[in-house]
């Protein structure tokens, strides 16, 4: 069963209006971090330009036997840069997190999120924890406030998203515990979903 929590930090996702006229891209100008190489990330725009998407290929986590101390968190700093028609802005209201953990008695592990649309406004951070006992694909979604944060119009914007997973066990000879947010079908991944105004 496919484990799946909302922020409760965030108050209520904002409605999405209709995609723009005219191209909507995204592309990579930074990856840099401990779960990620550039060559192991991958951003595209969905068909219907409602969302971008991030897919990870190597992020995991672990603790336990047979694990070091650097396995047990790892990071993964993207920024991409977002480009959509003259005379729109976009935000992003919510965020659709995926992955799988397998999480041993006395495992635990957690996701950290933080976004930040440069020049508008100020980074949304996010923390979630998972308990043990879970070993299934799980989904966390973020809502991004009551009022979203519009890109300045007529430029193309960069998005900075910065995660971390973290994997933790109650003793170092404890069973391996670990979480991914890669994918080996192309199936999971991270999910921006976008929102868009005239200006």
């Amino acid at each position: 069963m496919l484990r799946t929590v909302v922020a409760a930090a965030f108050l209520a996702a904002a409605t999405a209006a209709n995609p723009p006229t005219g191209s909507v891209t995204v592309e990579k100008v930074k990856v840099n971090g401990s779960g990620c190489r550039s060559d192991t990330v991958a951003v595209a725009v969905s068909q219907d330009k409602q969302a971008f998407t991030v897919l990870y290929s190597t992020y995991l986590a672990q603790a336990g036997i047979g694990s070091k101390n650097k396995d047990e968190r790892r990071t993964c700093s993207i920024t991409v840069r977002l480009t959509v028609p003259a005379g729109v802005s976009y935000a992003i209201p919510t965020v659709d997190y995926r992955g799988f953990a397998h999480l041993e008695p006395g495992g635990s592990a957690t996701l950290s999120g933080r976004y930040h649309l440069q020049g508008s406004g100020a980074p949304a951070y996010t923390v979630h924890s998972f308990g043990s006992g879970l070993d299934d694909d799980w989904l966390v979604t973020d809502v991004v406030g009551t009022s979203p944060v519009y890109s300045q119009c007529g430029k193309d914007s960069k998005v900075d998203i910065d995660t971390e997973l973290r994997a933790m066990a109650d003793r170092d000879d404890a069973p391996t515990s670990y979480i991914t947010m890669d994918s080996t079908d192309g199936t999971v991944a991270t999910t921006y979903h976008l929102s868009y105004r005239s200006c």
